[in-house]
C-alpha cells in the first residue's frame, strides 16, 4: 500500500463524508418523539421512540479515531475456503456488511467486528416471519449478541419500509441489555456517498454498502484489506462462487457490481488498497 495514495483518496473523500460529525446522529441533535423524514419517501416521518432515543449515543463512536490496519468484510462466497479469518482478525478494525452470519464461517471470515451495518431490509429478508416465530427472533438476538460492545450502524431515515424492523431491533437491544453502541446516519448521508462516487472516474449505478464500508475505511484507515468482493460467478479457476459464502441466494439487480468490482480492481492496481480475492496464508495485516 502507497501511503501517498491512501493520503490523496483520504483527502477526497474527506470532501464529501466526515466520520465524526456524518456517521450518526446524536443525542444533541434529535429529541424524544421528534419527527425525521424519511430520505427517499420524504411524505412519512421516522419517529425518535424512547428505545430509539434511549441508543442514540452523545458523540459519534468513531470521533477522532484513527486505524492503521482496517478489514472491510464483504459477502461473496468467494470467502468459501479461503482460510482468511485469521488474517481478518489480525485488522486494528473491522468492518461486515449487513448483519453476515459468522458462526460456522470463523475460518474463512473471523469473528472480529468492531462496525457491523445492517440494512432494515435485512430482518424480512434473512428472518422472515419473525413476527411470529419466537425461533427467528431468538436467532437475531443471538447474532446481534455477536457484536458485543462494538458498533451496530442502521440506515434508519432512508426509506419507510423499514420502520418497523428498526423499532423491533431496537427493542430488541434494550430488553436484552446488549452493550452494542448504535449509530444511524444523518438522512442525507447516503446522498453524500453516492454523490463522492458519481464525481468520481467511477460510476456505480447505486453505490452498495461495499462502497459505503470502503469510503468510512478511506476516512479512518491508512491500510484497507478488502475480502468478499467478488460480483462473478465462478473464479479464475472456474470454481463455481455463492453469491453470498452463506449460501443465500441473492439478487445483482440493485448494484452494479461489476462497476464497483473494476474500481476497487483500480484502487488495488494503484495500491490505495488490497483487495483479496485468493485463499489467505497466515500473514498478520
Amino acid at each position: 500500500i502507497q501511503t501517498s495514495f491512501v493520503c490523496s483518496y483520504r483527502e477526497w473523500v474527506l470532501k464529501y463524508f466526515n466520520p465524526d460529525k456524518d456517521l450518526t446522529i446524536n443525542k444533541f441533535q434529535v429529541h424524544l418523539w421528534q419527527l425525521i423524514r424519511y430520505e427517499a419517501t420524504p411524505k412519512e416521518y421516522a419517529n425518535i421512540t424512547e428505545n430509539f432515543y434511549r441508543l442514540i449515543p452523545e458523540a459519534s463512536p468513531l470521533l477522532g479515531k484513527h486505524f492503521r490496519s482496517c478489514a472491510v468484510v464483504g459477502n461473496s462466497g468467494i470467502l468459501n475456503g479461503s482460510h482468511c479469518g485469521f488474517q481478518i482478525d489480525s485488522a486494528d478494525f473491522v468492518f461486515r456488511c449487513n448483519l453476515a452470519s459468522i458462526e460456522g464461517y470463523e475460518n474463512d471470515v473471523g469473528t472480529k467486528s468492531n462496525f457491523t451495518t445492517m440494512n432494515p431490509s435485512v430482518l424480512p429478508h434473512d428472518y422472515k416471519g419473525y413476527q411470529e416465530d419466537s425461533s427467528l427472533r431468538e436467532k437475531f438476538v443471538k447474532r446481534l449478541r455477536l457484536i458485543r460492545d462494538q458498533i451496530l450502524h442502521i440506515p434508519a431515515f432512508v426509506t419507510v419500509n423499514g420502520r418497523q424492523d428498526v423499532e423491533f431491533t431496537n427493542a430488541m437491544i434494550v430488553e436484552h441489555h446488549l452493550p452494542i453502541k448504535l449509530s444511524v446516519p444523518i438522512s442525507l448521508l447516503i446522498s453524500s456517498l453516492r454523490l463522492l462516487w458519481k464525481n468520481s472516474e467511477f460510476k456505480p449505478k447505486r453505490p452498495s454498502t461495499g462502497t459505503i464500508m470502503f469510503a468510512l475505511a478511506a476516512s479512518l484507515c491508512d491500510q484497507i484489506h478488502l475480502y468478499g468482493f467478488y460480483p462473478f460467478g465462478k473464479d479464475k479457476y472456474g470454481r463455481r462462487i455463492k453469491y453470498h459464502y452463506y449460501g443465500r441466494v441473492g439478487n445483482l439487480r440493485n448494484h452494479n457490481m461489476t462497476e464497483e468490482y473494476r474500481a476497487f480492481q483500480v484502487l488495488h492496481q494503484r495500491k490505495a488498497l488490497v483487495l483479496h480475492t485468493e485463499p489467505c496464508d497466515d500473514h498478520v495485516l
